[in-house]
This record gives C-alpha cells, sequence and structure tokens, in this order.
C-alpha cells in the first residue's frame, strides 16, 4: 500500500441511510464520489437524502471544493470500485454477505486502496477472511448520522496492518472526523 496516498475517489457500497449521510459528508468535503447499491430506486433516494442533506451541511461549512456534481452512480460495483482510494461499505450486517462482499471488492478495488466498514455487529477479522489482500480493510464505524456527527471508531481486523490503521484515522481526520482507534 502506497504510504500516504492521498484520497480523493471515494466509492460507497450501498446507498441506503448511512452509506446516503458518507456520500453527503465526502461531497461535502471536496471529493470524488462514485456510489453502488442494487437496490431499486437506489440512485433517486441518494440524491433526495443528499439534497436534503446539504442544507445542513451548509450551515456546518463545506470545504471549498465542496459540490453534489461530484457524485456518480452506477450499479455495476466493479465500476464504481475500479479506481477507488477508499471504500466506504455499508451492506446488510448478515455474515455471509458480508464475507462473499470484501471478497468481491478486494478483487476489484486496485491494491492500494483502503476498505472500510460502516459494520457495528461484524468484526472485522470476519469480514476480511476470504480476502487476498486483507491488511487493507477497516472498520470505518460511524457515529449517526455520519454527514452530522464528527465521531468514527476506527478497529483492525487480525489481519489488518497498522498502515491502513494510520491512513483511516487521518483520511477520517482530515474530513473532521474524530474517536479513537480500536485494536
Amino acid at each position: 500500500m502506497a504510504k500516504g496516498k492521498e484520497i480523493q475517489n471515494v466509492a460507497i457500497v450501498g446507498t441506503g441511510v448511512i452509506g446516503a449521510s458518507w456520500a453527503a459528508l465526502y461531497l461535502a468535503r471536496g471529493l470524488n464520489v462514485v456510489a453502488t447499491d442494487p437496490a431499486p430506486n437506489a440512485e433517486a433516494n441518494l440524491r433526495k437524502f443528499i439534497d436534503a442533506a446539504w442544507k445542513d451541511l451548509n450551515v456546518i461549512g463545506l470545504s471549498p471544493n465542496g459540490t453534489r456534481e461530484h457524485l456518480q452512480f452506477t450499479t455495476d460495483m466493479k465500476k464504481a470500485l475500479a479506481n477507488a482510494d477508499l471504500v466506504q461499505e455499508n451492506g446488510p450486517e448478515r455474515k455471509d454477505f458480508k464475507v462473499k462482499l470484501f471478497a468481491d471488492m478486494d478483487a476489484a478495488t486496485p491494491k492500494d486502496s483502503i476498505i472500510a466498514s460502516s459494520s457495528s455487529g461484524l468484526t472485522m477479522s470476519v469480514m476480511q477472511s476470504a480476502c487476498k489482500y486483507p491488511e487493507r480493510c477497516v472498520i470505518g464505524h460511524p457515529f449517526n448520522p455520519p454527514h452530522m456527527v464528527p465521531l468514527v471508531e476506527v478497529v483492525a481486523g487480525a489481519k489488518t496492518s497498522p498502515e491502513t490503521v494510520e491512513r483511516a484515522i487521518a483520511f477520517y481526520t482530515s474530513i473532521g472526523k474524530k474517536g479513537d482507534p480500536r485494536p
């Protein structure tokens, strides 16, 4: 993993309430966001959420490059992940689903990307168990809603590298998040 690689391109996997909130925050911080979700009406629901959240984000303060224009949506997860510097996963809290999803994301992202999960119910050690590059996987669990509450819990898995934890913390800090890493 490239040490200190700047994160500019974020992929959101799963655009329910948590994923949409993350997307709104990342856009407000001037990042490029490609979101993906197979659910019917996912794109329309995501854009509606972001439009509603934008009012609050304007009050909090947008970054100089913060804009909703940096949002792209695709139902093709591989396309969404192709250029991601960071993936923020927000899928269902089911062990078998997450293990397969993480293996699929691991195969589709550049090898120097961070893959972060918003999970609160499964350990990273379980989710990264089928990954070829598990050292880049970490929990980035937000306090809700992510676009409003400036706290995030960073949790390593058994195979997560210390560098990934450091990069994740530095990234979340750079967008205004606070919190301490958990082993």
